[in-house]
Order: C-alpha cells, then sequence, then structure tokens
C-alpha cells in the first residue's frame, strides 16, 4: 500500500498543503483560509487545515486516507517550539506522525539545507532570522500589536491610515489612491473601512488591501512609492541587524520568502539596492525555488529516513504555485 506524506505552509492568510509519495512524487496540492489560529481562531484555523488538505487529495485524484507523517509549518510556532503545537494541529491532521515548527524551518531546509543564512518571511506577517546548526538568531516578528514592519499587515494598515489622514485633511489628498482603498472595502468613508474590518478575521482583512498597494504603485501612485519604500527601508534593517547580531562569518545569503518579497515584485529591487551593498553583511539574495509546503513535504519524508525522495520532491516542485 502507497505511504503518503503532506506538508504545509500556514500563515495568516492561507494555508497551502503538498501531497506526495515515499518517492517523492508530488501527487497534488491545495490551498485553504488561514491558519495561524493565534490571530483567526482554532476553528477557523481546522477549517482551512482540511480544506487544503482535501483539496490535494482531490487533485491528486486519491480518497482521503491516513497520513503516514505530516509536517506543518506554522506562523503560529516560535522556531524550535513546535511540539506543544502537535496536539492542536492533530485534531485536524490526519497522520501517524505529526510535526510542527516555525514556518522559517522549511524555507531554510528547502534553500540552503544546514548552510548558515539569513531567512526572511514577508507574507501577512514579517520575521527575520539568521538560521544554522548552531543555533537561530532572530529579528522582528513581533506580530501585529507591536510590530510586524516590513509585512503585508504592516503596508495595508499604514495604506489605511494614509486614506484617514487624508480623507480628513491632515495631509494632501491623492484622489486615485483613497478611492481605491474605498472601493477595496466597499467604503464611501473610514467609518466604512472600520465596519468591513470588524466582520471576521481582523488581521486578515487589514491585511487584504497590501496588494491593492502593489497594483497602485504600478500605476505610478506617489503614496504607494512611499510606503512601499519604508517597507523595503523596514526588511533591510531587520535583515542586516540580524546578520550583524549573529556570530557567524560575514557575509551571509539571504533567502526570501513570502508574497511580498518574491522575486520579480516591486520590493525586490528596493532590497537590492539596499542590501548588495559595498560592506554589506549580506552576499546575495535568492528566492524559494520550491513552495515552503513542498519543503515541509520534504521534511515529513525525512523524519522517516526517506531523504532522497524528499530532494526528488523538491525538484518536482520547482515553480509550482499555490
Amino acid at each position: 500500500m502507497m505511504k503518503l506524506f503532506a506538508g504545509y505552509d500556514g500563515g495568516g492568510t492561507k494555508t497551502a498543503c503538498v501531497l506526495t509519495d515515499e518517492n517523492g512524487r508530488l501527487l497534488g496540492t491545495g490551498v485553504g483560509g488561514p491558519s495561524n489560529y493565534l490571530y483567526c481562531g482554532k476553528e477557523l484555523a481546522a477549517e482551512s487545515v482540511r480544506t487544503a488538505t482535501a483539496q490535494a487529495f482531490q487533485e491528486a485524484g486519491l480518497e482521503p486516507t491516513r497520513l503516514d507523517a505530516a509536517y506543518m509549518a506554522s506562523a503560529a510556532i516560535l522556531l524550535g517550539h513546535g511540539e506543544s503545537h502537535v496536539p492542536f494541529f492533530s485534531t485536524c491532521i490526519d497522520a501517524d506522525l505529526v510535526l510542527c515548527d516555525s514556518d522559517i524551518y522549511p524555507i531554510w531546509y528547502g534553500s540552503v539545507r544546514e548552510a548558515p543564512a539569513v531567512v526572511q518571511i514577508a507574507g501577512t506577517g514579517a520575521l527575520t532570522y539568521v538560521c544554522s546548526t548552531e543555533g537561530f538568531t532572530r529579528v522582528s516578528g513581533w506580530g501585529p500589536l507591536l510590530g510586524d514592519e516590513g509585512s503585508g499587515y504592516d503596508v495595508a494598515l499604514r495604506a489605511l491610515k494614509k486614506v484617514c489622514r487624508m480623507y480628513d485633511g491632515r495631509e494632501p489628498m491623492e484622489e486615485e489612491f483613497v478611492q481605491a482603498i474605498f472601493a477595496h472595502y466597499e467604503a464611501e468613508t473610514p467609518f466604512g473601512i472600520l465596519r468591513a474590518l470588524r466582520q471576521g478575521d481582523n488581521r486578515s482583512n487589514v491585511a487584504s488591501c497590501g496588494k491593492l498597494v502593489f497594483e497602485l504603485y504600478a500605476k505610478g501612485s506617489p503614496t504607494a512609492k512611499a510606503l512601499l519604500e519604508e517597507t523595503a527601508d523596514e526588511i533591510a534593517l531587520a535583515i542586516t541587524t540580524a546578520a550583524q547580531n549573529d556570530s557567524h562569518p560575514k557575509p551571509l545569503p539571504a533567502v526570501f520568502s513570502g508574497s511580498l518579497v518574491q522575486p520579480g515584485r516591486a520590493l525586490y529591487p528596493m532590497l537590492e539596492e539596499r542590501l548588495l551593498k559595498e560592506g554589506s553583511p549580506i552576499s546575495m539574495m535568492c528566492g524559494l525555488e520550491a513552495h515552503p509546503a513542498a519543503a515541509a513535504a520534504a521534511l515529513a519524508l525525512h523524519a522517516r529516513g526517506l531523504d532522497e525522495a524528499g530532494d526528488r520532491l523538491l525538484e518536482q516542485a520547482k515553480g509550482v504555485l499555490l
């Protein structure tokens, strides 16, 4: 009987699942809603994980069945402290072995294996680590109440604050910017935005207009440009601080994951300008070739001693978008 394995990338906006077999064949993928249950709650998180799993089985043309091993990489987990999250994720992942850790870990594993590197996540939330076999050095990632600088949530929140300031005259009006944000929330005033934000997961509702800032930047919006420049400053500051705080020889490579910092996105050249300069503690920048959920599935295979299968999976998963 074929043994099945799954990897999950669980964030504040969506949950991705990659299904594989013991030979490292990519069988199917699925996507659900948010599963960072510290913000969206356990009920929604569990539903998101089950939805992603069901879609992966459906794409594979298989009836849902118990997995041999699964690896949940979650934004809800502090790096190295996954064990305490296994009881919850075991309620929504049907597997003989459920492993959990931060979403940082599979990004590191899937890109440079165990070589020292800075890992930067910039999606709904933002987080920076230097990862090595000797330990981890963390900077930022303190969540929406205390930080999240450089995240989609932070971009969106600053955009919403700009709208309020322009609406009541504290800043010069950029009509196209304000009206685009209003339209996104089906609002006519900031009061309408507030009503929309109160529906469901507040953090996800705020972050949802982050993509719009990038679209407005592409159209030449000066406000959007200023917001993204500030975001690039924050991410570059976190990366250089993490590298400088760490004891490994410099420079170090920087690995990027998350919707905001993919090669080809507007932030990437801004970060190149800030990070790849003389005297920088960063040697190179690279994005992930395989999705973090695929790297998590490779870690599930690794847990069963199937490292060659994990390598095959990562090769097959290159360029697969979720």
